[in-house]
């Protein structure tokens, strides 16, 4: 199918040229059948990424390696299993890049049998277990998902879960995956067209960059999360979940300086 783009960086399909240890870490989306699964295999080849999926859904046909069974059948299965698979792929020299095809559903099946809130206090804890061992494995990270794990895809009342948000704070890149018809009654693939829009993009001079400025986003993922924990958003209670997301490694070390000077000059006050 073909893939193009709708919204260009710098006037064509390129990519931040990073440095040994800067990772990526993408999150594709789209509804389903949009071509996320194939933007995201281009995307590898673009970046000569070295790839593996955990396809959890079972849905990805691409010709990238895939791991297609995985035990959901609870939430302390679930996360056994992954952790697992994390563990042994880490030690893959050849693979530089994970796709974890299927983000969504891993954030549904990581709720726990208690009953009411705790359940999904449970599955919160458990999935930024999941996420910190995907950062440990030091692999370029790409998550796949349906529409609604983008930010903005929750108006008015309805509020995010604390997965959501953590999700959307980790990457660097994020991009929508769009079908759209070329005829008025499409038949086939071939009446559809495939393209992107991106969402979040930084390059490595600073000089391209879809979310203008890096430090607010952090700090609004931050706003976000002491809210749906029920914590008075303040310039302490954000200073110390800066300080507590760069031990748990969410937040790199060297955004502190940078981040306690901005939540002391801007927030909480100019976040709204």
């Amino acid at each position: 199918m073909a893939l193009n783009t709708t919204t260009e960086p710098t006037g064509g399909l390129v990519f931040k040229k990073r440095g040994q240890n800067d990772l990526k870490k993408v999150l594709v989306l789209g509804n389903d059948g949009s071509g996320k699964s194939t933007f995201a295999e281009k995307y590898c080849q673009e970046n000569n990424l070295n790839a593996v999926v955990l396809d959890i859904e079972d849905t990805n046909y691409t010709d990238l390696p895939s791991l297609t069974e995985f035990d959901l059948s609870n939430d302390k299965a679930a996360y056994r299993y992954l952790k697992k698979v994390l563990s042994e792929i880490e030690q893959m020299e050849e693979v530089t890049t994970i796709i974890i095809d299927g983000i969504d559903t891993i954030i549904e099946s990581f709720v726990s049998e208690a009953n009411g809130l705790k359940a999904y206090s449970d599955r919160s804890k458990t999935f930024f277990k999941f996420i910190k061992d995907c950062l440990k494995t030091k692999k370029n990270l790409i998550f796949i998902g349906q529409s609604p794990v983008d930010l903005d895809w929750y108006k008015g009342d309805e509020n995010p879960n604390k997965c959501i948000i953590r999700i959307n704070a980790i990457v660097n890149e994020k991009y929508r995956c769009i079908k759209t018809p070329k005829v008025k009654n499409p038949k086939s693939e071939d009446d559809y067209e495939y393209t992107y829009e991106v969402l979040k993009y930084r390059t490595a001079d600073g000089k391209t960059v879809v979310d203008d400025n890096p430090l607010r986003e952090i700090c609004l993922n931050i706003q976000r999360e002491l809210e749906a924990d029920g914590i008075k958003v303040t310039k302490s209670t954000m200073k110390s979940k800066v300080v507590k997301d760069i031990k748990a490694g969410f937040i790199v070390e060297s955004l502190r300086p940078d981040l306690i000077k901005y939540i002391q000059k801007h927030c909480p006050e100019e976040l709204n």
